[in-house]
C-alpha cells in the first residue's frame, strides 16, 4: 500500500452520526483491506493509498479554540490504529490534545493495536469505544477482511478493555446475513456481561457487487450466497429480514446476559437520525 502525507485543512467535520456532533479522522483510507468498507463511497478513498493527515492534531488544537465541542467520534470512515498508527502516532497526538481539553470521545476500531493507548483513553470515564467482532471464523474473516487483526488477538483486546474499566460496546456490524454468525459470536463471549451492538448491514455503501464476488470466489457455500442476495433484492425483502432477525436476537440473547442494541439503516440512505444507537433491544 502506497503511503501519502496529507495536509488537512480541518480536524473537525459535522457528522449525522447520533453519537456526537462532530467526527475526526486521522488517515483517509485503511490498510485492513475490508470489502464491505463504507468509506469507499467516498471519492477521495483510494484502496491502494492510505493518507496520512499529518498536521491533523495541530489543526485540531486551532478549532478547539474557537469550536464549542463536548464530545467527538473516532474513526468514522478510517481505521484510527491502523498499522502506520505505529510509526506516525496521529491518533495517540489527538487523543492526547481531546483529553488536554477535556473532550470525551467515542472510538471505533477493529484494532488490537488500541491496547498501547488504553492508559491514555482511561483517562475521560465518559470515553468510549466500538469493538468490531462481525465474524466468529477466521477464515470468512480473511475473505471479506484481508489484512485486518485476527479474531483471537481481538478477542484478547475486548477483554483487556474491560479489565480497565473503560466504557465499550462490542460491535458486530456490519452484521451480514448468513455470513456473520450470531450463535458463534455470542458464545465466544458467554459467562460475562458485554453491552452489543448488532447493526444491520447497508448494501449500498456496503459494496455488494465486490462482497458477493469474494465469497463466490472463496468457495463460500453458493445456498448462503442465494439468501444473502435475496434479502437485498428489494426494500420489503429487507425490512421482513430486520424484524425477523429481530425476533432471532431477542430469543438467542436469553441465553446470555448481554444488553442489546440493535441498529437497523434505512434502505434508501444509511445516514440518517432513526438509527439510534442508544435505544436497548434487550
Amino acid at each position: 500500500m502506497k503511503i501519502k502525507l496529507i495536509h488537512t485543512q480541518k480536524a473537525l467535520s459535522r457528522t449525522p452520526l447520533t453519537l456526537a456532533s462532530y467526527i475526526i479522522n486521522p488517515y483517509r483510507g485503511c490498510e485492513f483491506g475490508c470489502k464491505y468498507c463504507y468509506a469507499r463511497y467516498n471519492k477521495n478513498v483510494k484502496e491502494d493509498i492510505l493518507g496520512i493527515k499529518i498536521n491533523i492534531p495541530q489543526v485540531l488544537e486551532k478549532e478547539l479554540k474557537y469550536i464549542k465541542v463536548d464530545k467527538v467520534i473516532l474513526g468514522g470512515s478510517c481505521e484510527c490504529f491502523t498499522y502506520s498508527e505505529l510509526k506516525y502516532k496521529i491518533t495517540y497526538r489527538i487523543l492526547e490534545i481531546l483529553n488536554a481539553h477535556n473532550v470525551s470521545y467515542i472510538i471505533l476500531t477493529k484494532s488490537n493495536l488500541i491496547e498501547r493507548y488504553l492508559s491514555l483513553i482511561q483517562k475521560n470515564k465518559d470515553n468510549k469505544i466500538f469493538f468490531t467482532f462481525n465474524f466468529a471464523q477466521e477464515n470468512t474473516k480473511r475473505i471479506l477482511e484481508e489484512n485486518s487483526p485476527s479474531l483471537e488477538s481481538r478477542i484478547k483486546t475486548i477483554k483487556r478493555i474491560k479489565e480497565k474499566g473503560i466504557h465499550f460496546r462490542i460491535h458486530i456490524g456490519p452484521f451480514i446475513p448468513y455470513v456473520s454468525q450470531l450463535d458463534n459470536i455470542f458464545s465466544l463471549f458467554k459467562g460475562t456481561t458485554y453491552k452489543i451492538n448488532i447493526e444491520l448491514y447497508h448494501h449500498r455503501l456496503g459494496n455488494f457487487s465486490q462482497v458477493i464476488e469474494s465469497l463466490k470466489a472463496s468457495g463460500f457455500s453458493k445456498d448462503k450466497i442465494k439468501k444473502l442476495i435475496s434479502i437485498y433484492e428489494n426494500k420489503n425483502n429487507f425490512y421482513n429480514f430486520s424484524e425477523e432477525f429481530k425476533e432471532e436476537i431477542l430469543k438467542k440473547a436469553k441465553n446470555f446476559n448481554f444488553k442489546i442494541y440493535y441498529i437497523v439503516p434505512r434502505w434508501e440512505d444509511y445516514y440518517n437520525q432513526e438509527m439510534n444507537y442508544e435505544r436497548c433491544l434487550f
